[in-house]
């Protein structure tokens, strides 16, 4: 690949390039907001400032991928995110609710994230990078990353059109990742060269602290501890909503009979004698994790938007691994990679099915 290295307050005009060069029309990337990260829509090159500050900072508000959802214009949006946001960018274009021509990729490095209260709560303690040395030392204080990043094992940024990496000290390594993304960094004005982001070790150790963490999380092995683990759900949809794979045009749990409001629900309670509400708990997360199962990039965007604070990276990541595996497929990887269920193989699981 092709890249080059830069010091942190460069950052800022390789972004400010990408405007002006109109190799994007816009660009969504974070911001600081007094001790919190948000996120933001530019179009005048001008609102950029001190990127470097909140580029890596390890808070996580919402999925930036879902604020592109049904981006099917010609204006193109630059996306500068974390990767599990760009693995969901890359899922909605195979899904057909992003334009793969509209949008450029680009890849943050992220050694994991803290809720965004939790992080704008304890910035002083944080800063506005960490490394997994910090991350024990913070959990050491009762300030721990979110459980979707404990069990994340792609936190490097090797996905996407451009990727930016962490060098050292106050380095960065910016490299084009598809013929697209050296292209876009050529025309914002870098000189490009050779470059090696061969980071095999570090992915392994990711891979190694993920599967760790993975295994340490409660489980939940039976339907009646399924039951119980969803006791408190409202069926709010909130964590449909913040999902940028949950991608259906009319969901059934907005309908009468997948919601039944009124007389609807007074005719169910007559024939079935009674009604536990409100209705469809089981049902909805059922369907829900079937629907985005060999989709989900592991966000943890569900567990952050739910109001009962259920703990719900226990149940979709978890479950989706598991599907994930059997098809062998990395989420997220490759925008011409097929998605399952969309191909078929005549010995496909066979050996599951013995």
């Amino acid at each position: 690949m092709k890249g080059t290295e830069l010091n942190y307050g460069d950052l800022e005009g390789v972004l400010k390039g990408l405007l002006e060069n109109k190799v994007v029309d816009c660009l969504i990337l974070p911001r600081r907001v007094g001790n919190n990260v948000s996120y933001m829509l530019v179009r005048d090159k001008d609102k950029i400032a001190t990127p470097e500050s909140v580029i890596f900072a390890p808070s996580f508000g919402i999925n930036a991928a879902n604020i592109v959802k049904g981006w099917m214009i010609a204006e193109k949006v630059g996306i500068v995110a974390k990767p599990c946001e760009i693995r969901a960018a890359i899922e909605m274009i195979k899904l057909k609710q992003l334009n793969e021509d509209s949008v450029l990729l680009i890849t943050v490095d992220c050694a994991g994230a803290f809720a965004n209260e939790v992080y704008a709560a304890n910035y002083a303690d944080i800063g506005d990078q960490v490394d997994s040395a910090k991350i024990k030392e913070l959990a050491g204080k009762g300030i721990s990353i979110r459980d979707a990043c404990a069990i994340c094992d792609n936190r490097l940024a090797d996905v996407g059109d451009i990727a930016i990496a962490q060098a050292g000290g106050e380095k960065a390594v910016v490299a084009g990742l598809t013929e697209k993304g050296e292209a876009a960094l050529s025309a914002a004005g870098l000189s490009l060269e050779d470059k090696d982001l061969d980071r095999a070790a570090e992915k392994e150790k990711i891979e190694a602290e993920a599967k760790q963490n993975l295994e340490g999380l409660p489980k939940i092995s039976s339907e009646e501890a399924l039951e119980e683990f969803l006791r408190d759900c409202i069926v709010c949809k909130n964590c449909r909503d913040v999902c940028p794979v949950c991608y259906c045009k009319e969901c059934f749990f907005d309908q009468p009979l997948g919601n039944p409001v009124g007389g609807d629900l007074l005719n169910l309670a007559e024939a079935r004698g009674a009604i536990e509400v409100p209705t469809n708990q089981l049902l909805y997360h059922l369907t829900r994790v079937y629907h985005v199962s060999t989709t989900c990039v592991a966000c943890g965007a569900c567990e952050d938007a739910c109001p009962k604070d259920i703990p719900l990276t226990r149940f979709y990541p978890v479950i989706a691994k598991k599907v994930q595996e059997l098809f062998e497929y990395v989420p997220g990887k490759d925008a011409k990679e097929p998605l399952p269920f969309t191909t078929y193989e005549e010995d496909e699981l066979e050996e599951y099915l013995k």
